[in-house]
């Protein structure tokens, strides 16, 4: 039997717990950008022990709901799920109905958007990255009018594997605020990669991580990961460091191939979902 995994305000509610059966992460939740911060960390750290989808997936639809959304939607950009791909979510059913029925996938304005962008984005902002053809934009309208208000989706693309991506939306008529947009794109990357690796290892999640062999950086690759996921460009890095920006540049692109990532986002989320990087150096100054 999966183990029932949450996210639990205290009753001040300025506390939470993380609860995975009879194991709990106590935290604090601060206002503002640390608040969003903080629930981050609480997630991947949560995401990093789950040892099965189905946990995976009740730990993701407490998160999203602390960060302010409904529902969710990870997987692979395809129409039928085989082997090690991914999908899982919780849209309204009727909704998903309609999509199989009318064979919306393949034509869904989110999901070719992403093949556009490799940030999120949000929904209301799809006709911005393609043009909508009649068939999309009745989808969208169709969407609204099933229960999913605006939403924000993180497109995901590893070296050879299909596209994929984590979306996130409210209810139709519920405000999607900019101020929830950056733990959004960390936790659905933090979704994503504990996902892959719990398909690649159908015998459990704790099992799969003592298989997998965790590429090893370069203490100088670490020191630029460090300041990228600080928000430095690379001229910045490159004065701190006392090096060029070039090499910044040659420092990041080795350490996403090591890591087979293609964006610094994912190339950070790695690192801090192999403990490569604590949370700590992030936030450090």
């Amino acid at each position: 039997m999966a183990r029932s995994i949450d996210l639990v305000k205290d009753s001040d509610g300025q506390g939470s717990e993380l609860r995975a059966g009879s194991k709990k992460i106590s935290i604090a939740f601060w206002g503002g950008g640390m608040g969003q911060f903080r629930d981050v960390q609480t997630f991947a750290r949560a995401a990093n022990e789950v040892c099965s989808i189905e946990e995976l997936s009740g730990l993701l639809a407490s998160a999203v709901r602390e960060i302010g959304f409904e529902y969710y939607a990870l997987g692979h950009h395809v129409n039928v799920v085989t082997g090690m791909l991914l999908q899982i979510g919780n849209y309204p059913e009727a909704w998903m109905a309609t999509v199989r029925a009318r064979e919306y996938i393949s034509d869904d304005p989110v999901l070719m958007a992403c093949q556009t962008s490799v940030a999120g984005f949000r929904w209301s902002a799809v006709a911005t990255l393609l043009s909508l053809s009649k068939r999309q934009e009745q989808i969208l309208l169709e969407a609204s009018r099933a229960g999913l208000g605006d939403g924000f989706t993180v497109p995901v693309h590893i070296p050879g594997e299909c596209a994929g991506s984590c979306s996130f939306a409210v209810r139709a008529g519920a405000s999607l605020s900019d101020a929830t947009l950056p733990a959004a794109q960390y936790i659905g990357c933090f979704a994503f990669e504990a996902a892959r690796r719990l398909v690649r290892s159908p015998a459990g999640g704790m099992r799969a991580r003592e298989r997998v062999v965790t590429p090893a950086l370069t203490s100088r690759q670490l020191d630029c990961v460090v300041l990228v996921a600080r928000g430095k460009s690379d001229g910045d890095v490159a004065q701190l460091l006392g090096i060029s920006a070039e090499t910044v540049h040659q420092h990041i692109e080795a350490a996403k191939r090591r890591f087979g990532v293609a964006t610094r986002t994912q190339l950070v989320v790695r690192t801090l979902f192999d403990n490569q990087l604590a949370f700590q150096d992030v936030v450090s100054r």
